[in-house]
This record gives C-alpha cells, sequence and structure tokens, in this order.
C-alpha cells in the first residue's frame, strides 16, 4: 500500500492514506471546482444582462432611472358638469371633443411628425347629473369617470361660502368635480383643460421637466425651455413640480391678486392635494366683497367670475397652502385665450385709475400683448375671448360676436382658423380610411367666411355651423386606425 508522509509532521513520521480516500477526495474537488464554474458563468451572464439594461433605461413615472418599458403616458381630462349650455350647441360641443381629441393626438407620438415621445389616454370626468350624455364622449374614446361633487354644500362650514356657492360661475360647487384629475393615480401627468380647447404643439419640455431630476443634464434643458410668466423666478423653480398653471389677468383689479385660469392645468396625481382641497372647502373660510382681504383665507382671492369656485381655489391653494410646489407658465403662448390683459377701458373700474391706463394688468414693464402673439408660438389654445370655432362667430359685435375691447379681431380670425384647420385634417384622413368622402362634400361646403372657417360654416352663429359629417362607424375606424386606440 502506498504511504505518504506530512511534511512536518512531529512525529517524523507519514500518515498512511489509502487510494480510495484519495479518488474520493478527487471526485469532492472536481464537484467544488464544477460548481464554481458555473456559479462564474451565472455571475457573467448575469453581469452582461446587467450592462444591457442599464444601456435601455429611461426616465420613469417618478422621475428616477427604471428599465424602459415602453413610452410614459400622460392622461387628458376634461370635465362635463351638464349636457349642454348657451355658450355651445350639442352638435358643436361633440366637434369640440372630438378635435380636442385629435389635436392631442396629432402632438404625440402616435404621430411620427409630432417629435413626441409621450402616449397619452383620454378621460372625461362626468358628473353624475350629466351621466346621461357620455355616451357621445365614450363613442370618442374618452374613459368616463362617473363622479358626484367630492364635497356637499351641506358639508361647508362656512355660511358665506355654503350660501352662495351654488350661484358661481359656471357650475357652482359642481365645478369641484375637475378636482378629481389629482385621483387619475394611473398615469404619472394629468392635463386638465375645458372642452373649448386644443393643442397645436407638443409639451415635452413640461413633462420632462417634471418628472427627470431636476439636477440632471436633461432635467436642467427641460427647465430652461420652459416659457415662464415672470422669467425673473426661474432660478427658483422647485426642484419637484407638482403643477403647471395659468393666471386670468384679464379679471385683475388694480393692486389685486390673481385668480387662476382654470381651462388648463397640467398636475401630478396627488392624493395628499385632492384632501387638502376638500378640507379647505369644508372648511369654507371665503370672506365676500371687494376688499384686499376678500376670498379664500381672507388673502384676497375673489372679486373676480369663478373666485369661490375653480378660478379662486387653486390659486389660493399654490400660493399659500402648497407655496413653491407650481410653475405658472406664459399665459399668452400656453392656455392661450388673445385676451387684453392691459388697464384698458373695461372693466369700468378703470376710470378710477387713469393713471394705470395702458399699462399691464401683471404689474411689470413690457408684458407681452396677448391679442398679438405671433401664432408659430402658441402651444395650446382656450377659446374664450376669441369665441368658439363652431359657434362661427364671424361679427365684431353683437351677441356672440368677437368684443373688441377684450380681442383682437384680426388675432381671433386666426385662432378659430386654426381649429378648423384641425378639423380640416381629421376630415381629410377620415375620407382616406374610410372612403366617406361625404365627410368633406358635406362638412366643408359653407361659405360664409370661408378663408377662415375653411367651409364649416354657412352663416354666422350656432345655427350657421356644419356639424362633422361622419358616421358612427367612421368615427369607430377613425379610433383605431387614425388614433391608434388599442380597444
Amino acid at each position: 500500500m502506498v504511504t505518504f508522509r506530512r511534511q512536518g509532521s512531529s512525529s517524523g513520521t507519514r500518515p498512511k492514506c489509502s487510494v480510495q480516500k484519495l479518488f474520493v477526495g478527487l471526485v469532492v474537488v472536481s464537484g467544488a471546482l464544477l460548481l464554481f464554474a458555473l456559479q462564474l458563468g451565472t455571475s457573467l451572464l448575469e453581469a452582461h444582462h446587467s450592462l444591457a439594461t442599464n444601456n435601455n433605461k429611461s426616465v420613469t413615472a417618478d422621475g428616477s432611472g427604471g428599465v424602459n418599458k415602453g413610452p410614459i403616458q400622460v392622461a387628458y381630462a376634461i370635465s362635463l358638469i351638464k349636457c349642454s349650455d348657451f355658450q355651445s350647441s350639442t352638435s358643436g360641443l361633440i366637434d369640440a371633443a372630438t378635435i380636442l381629441r385629435h389635436s392631442v393626438h396629432q402632438q404625440s407620438l402616435r404621430n411620427p411628425n409630432s417629435g413626441s415621445k409621450y402616449d397619452y389616454k383620454m378621460y372625461a370626468i362626468v358628473h353624475k347629473n350629466a351621466e346621461s350624455c357620455s355616451h357621445m364622449l365614450e363613442d370618442l374614446g374618452y374613459h368616463i369617470i362617473v363622479k358626484d361633487s367630492p364635497v356637499k354644500i351641506s358639508e361647508i362650514r362656512g355660511e358665506y361660502l355654503r350660501k352662495n356657492v351654488h350661484k358661481e360661475w359656471c357650475c357652482g360647487a359642481d365645478e369641484f368635480i375637475k378636482l378629481y384629475a389629482y385621483k387619475i393615480h394611473s398615469h404619472p401627468i394629468v392635463v386638465h383643460t375645458d372642452i373649448d380647447f386644443m393643442f397645436v404643439k407638443p409639451m415635452d419640455d413640461l413633462y420632462d421637466a417634471m418628472l427627470l431630476p431636476h439636477d440632471s443634464t436633461e432635467g436642467k434643458a427641460a427647465r430652461d425651455k420652459i416659457e415662464l410668466e415672470y422669467l425673473d423666478k426661474r432660478q427658483s423653480m422647485p426642484e419637484n413640480i407638482q403643477a403647471y398653471l395659468t393666471r386670468d389677468y384679464h379679471q385683475v383689479i388694480p393692486g389685486r391678486k390673481a385668480a387662476f385660469q382654470a381651462g388648463f392645468i397640467v398636475l401630478k396625481p396627488n392624493q395628499k392635494v385632492f384632501d387638502e382641497y376638500l378640507e379647505i372647502i369644508r372648511e369654507g373660510n371665503f370672506v365676500e366683497g371687494f376688499s384686499r382681504e376678500n376670498g379664500w383665507g381672507g388673502k384676497g382671492y375673489g372679486g373676480v367670475v369663478g373666485a369661490m369656485a375653480m378660478q379662486g381655489l387653486p390659486a389660493y391653494y399654490y400660493d399659500e397652502v402648497a407655496k413653491n410646489t407650481s410653475v405658472e407658465l406664459n399665459g399668452c403662448r400656453y392656455n392661450h385665450m388673445g385676451a387684453n390683459i392691459f388697464y384698458e377701458n373695461v372693466p369700468n373700474f378703470i376710470r378710477k385709475y387713469k393713471n394705470l391706463h395702458g399699462k399691464c394688468r401683471r404689474n411689470v414693464e413690457g408684458c407681452e400683448d396677448c391679442r398679438k402673439t405671433d401664432m408659430s408660438l402658441i402651444k395650446n389654445i382656450h377659446f374664450t375671448n376669441c369665441r368658439k370655432p363652431w359657434n362661427c362667430s364671424g361679427g365684431k359685435s353683437g351677441k356672440g360676436g368677437i368684443d373688441e375691447r377684450t380681442a383682437d379681431y384680426d388675432h381671433c380670425m386666426k385662432v378659430a382658423k386654426t381649429w378648423h384647420e384641425m378639423r380640416k385634417d381629421l376630415e381629410h384622413q377620415i375620407a382616406t380610411i374610410t372612403g366617406n368622402h361625404k365627410v368633406i362634400s358635406e362638412g366643408q361646403k359653407g361659405e360664409y367666411n370661408k378663408d377662415f372657417f375653411l367651409g364649416h360654416c354657412d352663416g354666422d352663429g350656432q345655427s350657421g355651423y356644419l356639424p362633422i359629417a361622419a358616421s358612427k362607424e367612421n368615427m369607430a375606424a377613425t379610433m383605431t386606425q387614425i388614433w391608434k386606440d388599442s380597444q
């Protein structure tokens, strides 16, 4: 039997080891080496996979780096509080929702020509009193959310607000359903607009600045591109932007605070914000009158149209409650209304402030005149001062006409033409995919102000409007083939 002596043995003799034991030892060692090799191979594969994954990262909903699982989908929401009003006919409202949807699509990644990297989904927050007509929006691909007012009037503790909020333009306490936009948690960003709205350029810079780290190269670049109402506030923008908004400067009383313009807001969904809003409403601390201590919290957020509802409340919230969480955008470029924001001949209180005549209501020098803003600079449009395009407002005076005290007629006609161009684009796409050329021959046969209304009007006013001549089947094809809805 072969024997081995271990060097350094104190006994001076080698311990014996059989060949059998040696064989077992070799097997054990060989197994260990094989296991090590397998682990090493697995580690190398994991490292390779990790490297590949890191090369495929993009911004995620919370602004951190993450695996790219597809484009970010932004929610675009409107609120339907009642089925109709004197401002628009039913056919006009349907077409308004249709063209709003098409304008969102045209500025998204589903349209390769847009240059945008963001996808979208349409929502309609519908008051239960308007549920009966919400099917019209559902047929256009809007996801319907039916809600009652989030706060009952009887819950409001403040006497003045409780007894008067129902009188507020346009819809009293029912307008608070717009706050449900903060509860659309399945999207990182929600854009809430009125139905009389359209988008003409992508808003990727706003979204990037919201989602990317504020101190990253890409985040800084996005912030530098945001067009602010006050340029000197660029350096003080919040690190975590929770909302973008614009103000209703054309209503400002000299020396007073400007209300929020309720037709447009870009926000991050947030349950805490929603709850804080509701508690403010329930508390009902709203001071009546026109003093500097009127409105919400006695801080001066009153005395204007919509002050008790969604014009005054968000301004108070972002100025006084959630300070340094929002960014005010240039109101001539975003939420463009073409409104006069200079102290001129209306409202009538200007007679008391002759020294302010012609000055900007923002109380700064060099104020941009939104009545003259170049159309190429406008990001999106809110059809208010320049009237609703589907109302065929071609006059300079009279009911429904363009009031030249608050807007510029020529500019407003260009604004209206932008909407009609968007409708014309959709009509031609529908005719192409369906073969239904009556969409064009019937929908564009009007002769009234044709240079601007592009055949969609055969007379002035709501009665002169020619609705989109597409069948329900045509619109179903539009959703799948033009708007590329998955369902």
